[in-house]
């Protein structure tokens, strides 16, 4: 049977509880929320010492299934704004799943005064400290992976984090190789600051190894779900081929966007193994793709550098790829967002008038690391800055905005919604699957090939039962996904409305244009 591991940063206390999805229902983020709502009251503060960390991986996270290796960050957002989520990648979800761990949930606040490591491994759990107090990421990850092994999994923050910036978010590892780490979009260091909590390191021998219900059966239908995304033109052809960058060009392009022909020969540029996925048994991987043989060729190698290049040219009239390279790396180090960095820069330059130039990104990136009081008002994010100017309207259109307030501008129609779902909007249909994919643990990159595919969603529904035992219906899998945003809302608002705020990746942004009639903004 699987586990929830409880942590008590407070008391030091651990231990673990059984779970039964036959019992319970929930996974995924509906499992998230189910144990933030148990531990952790709805309208408790950000930085409370009774906020939660919840982590959760994919139901089918740790098995044979190909391209599920995501897991759920989650958190209270305070100011009863709800449950924050940051969907992660990177070794430890199928780490984490492959230990039989459902979930683990982190409560309280650790007293002492170097921040400690929590350390999950096959003989057991415990805190433990390193002297990794104000550490940078990357020397961070090389100190644990000395310790505890280059291919475990580690997750944490960088100093940002423990300084409570709200720009600060949660880096994690890749499996042993080039790149070795990056930091999501989804936020949250600043809450593991907030506990003192530094990182989590999870030691397993192996990958695959969660145990499912009929193991040949899931082999099987996992050859089934790996087809439909390999035989996707967008997954198997052109994020292989251009590498993240494609996410950039569909921005403007949707699904018009030329598929090249993969060039099978990708040289190496250091001695060492180099990741061209963020996961074992990813069969997309648009990491590294374009490599042609020296390090300066790697500058877009993963989706938050192309975002950040891409923002860096439209917004600051810079297009330099080395320059790209050298505040992300700088960023990440950090433990910074990277994309909501530069978001901020701007709004900030605009507001004291000053020129959107390399050197001021770079200042301003000094400021953030030295921890000074113009460094912590860019920690704020563009919110933060803003309301230091809250007489300026020329800048507020700047403040970063939730995912969806662009989905007024597009009209989404999807060929599977049926009778099931006639009661629903496409828009909502949408939404339905997408959070489907987040439950299961798979790739968002993936849902080109498995949003709107009967066939596909047939086989998510045989590999629930393949890994639970439990029957359902491919609709199920949706209903569920529709749950859990329609629960995440009452949690926010008390009250259930016909809206999703907050609620829906980043990516959406992306997948408002393929999914497009026309692939045509309706005004």
């Amino acid at each position: 049977m699987e586990k929830i591991l409880y942590v008590n940063l407070t008391t030091e206390e651990i231990y673990t509880k059984d779970y039964d999805i036959k019992k319970e229902g929930h996974y995924g983020r509906g499992l998230a929320l189910k144990l933030l709502c148990e531990n952790s009251s709805k309208g408790c503060d950000r930085y409370d010492e009774e906020n939660t960390i919840i982590i959760v991986p994919g139901l089918l996270t740790g098995t044979l299934m190909p391209s599920t290796g995501r897991m759920i960050v989650a958190c209270n957002s305070g100011n009863n704004e709800g449950m924050q989520v940051n969907n992660t990648t990177g070794n430890m979800p199928q780490k984490l799943g492959s230990l039989n761990y459902s979930a683990v949930v982190i409560k309280g606040k650790y007293k002492g005064e170097n921040p400690p490591t929590l350390v999950i491994e096959e003989k057991g759990v415990a805190l433990r400290s390193h002297n990794l107090k104000y550490r940078k990421v990357g020397e961070t990850v090389n100190i644990l992976r000395d310790i505890y092994g280059q291919d475990s999994a580690v997750i944490g923050i960088g100093p940002t984090g423990e300084r409570r910036l709200q720009l600060s978010t949660v880096f994690s590892t890749y499996p042993e190789g080039k790149p070795t780490y990056y930091c999501g979009r989804g936020g949250a260091g600043d809450v593991f600051g907030s506990k003192n909590l530094k990182a989590i390191v999870v030691n397993s021998n192996g990958y695959f190894k969660r145990k499912v219900y009929d193991e040949k059966a899931i082999m099987k239908e996992g050859k089934n779900i790996g087809a439909a995304i390999v035989n996707n033109p967008i997954c198997g052809g052109a994020l292989p081929g251009y590498g993240s960058i494609t996410l950039v060009k569909m921005l403007t392009k949707g699904r018009d966007i030329e598929v090249p022909v993969l060039d099978k020969k990708v040289k190496k540029i250091y001695e060492e193994r180099i990741n061209k996925t963020c996961a074992p048994l990813c069969v997309i991987g648009c990491l590294n793709r374009h490599v042609v043989g020296d390090k300066e060729s790697t500058v877009l190698s993963s989706p938050a550098e192309s975002e950040a290049y891409s923002a860096l040219k439209e917004i600051f009239n810079i297009d330099d790829k080395g320059f790209t390279k050298e505040m992300n790396s700088k960023a990440f180090e950090l433990g910074l967002d990277s994309i909501e960095f530069l978001f901020t820069c701007a709004l900030f330059l605009k507001a004291e008038s000053m020129d959107y130039t390399r050197e001021n990104v770079r200042v301003l990136m000094e400021e953030v690391e030295n921890g000074s009081l113009v460094g912590r008002v860019i920690g704020g994010r563009t919110k933060g800055v803003f309301n230091l100017y809250k007489d300026r309207e020329d800048i507020k259109p700047m403040v970063s905005k939730p995912s969806i307030s662009e989905e007024k501008n597009f009209q989404v129609e999807l060929k599977t919604k049926g009778e099931a779902f006639k009661n629903l909007t496409h828009m909502e249909y949408l939404y339905g699957q997408i959070i489907a994919l987040e439950n299961l643990g798979f790739c968002l990159f993936s849902s080109f090939a498995l949003i709107d595919n009967e066939e596909a969603i047939k086989s998510m529904a045989k590999a629930f039962y393949y890994k639970t035992g439990i029957k359902i219906l491919p609709q199920d899998i949706i209903a569920y996904g529709l749950k859990t945003i329609e629960e995440e809302l009452e949690y926010k608002t008390g009250s259930k409305k016909k809206e999703v705020e907050k609620s829906i990746p980043q990516f959406v942004k992306v997948l408002y244009r393929y999914f497009s009639i026309g692939k045509k903004l309706i005004s």
